[in-house]
């Protein structure tokens, strides 16, 4: 896949210690396709650290493989967890903005 392309894909539900497991596998998924990746997080739910912690290291996958990772419709929930975990910069710095 052209590395300039970008996938669109949506994170639905909470992405908590108890779904992370499964949320990784999907962007492994995502990930191995090749090209850019923008995920949507509008229809996410309920955030904790292990799923911040998740998309720091997609994020950083992506760097590391000279792609990029872009995070959309970024829902309040997880910009408080974000603040209570000290990443706010992180977030906003992977965030899409229009």
């Amino acid at each position: 896949m052209d590395s300039t392309k970008t996938k669109t894909v949506g994170l639905e539900g909470p992405a908590t210690i108890y779904e992370v497991a499964g949320l990784k596998e999907a962007f492994r998924e995502a990930l191995a396709e090749g090209g850019n990746l923008r995920v949507e997080l509008d229809e996410s739910t309920k955030w904790d650290l292990a799923g911040l912690q998740l998309l720091v290291s997609c994020v950083k996958t992506a760097q590391a493989e000279g792609r990029r990772l872009t995070l959309a419709k970024v829902p309040r929930a997880c910009v408080e967890a974000a603040e209570r975990a000290g990443l706010s910069a992180w977030l906003e710095s992977a965030t899409e903005h229009d």
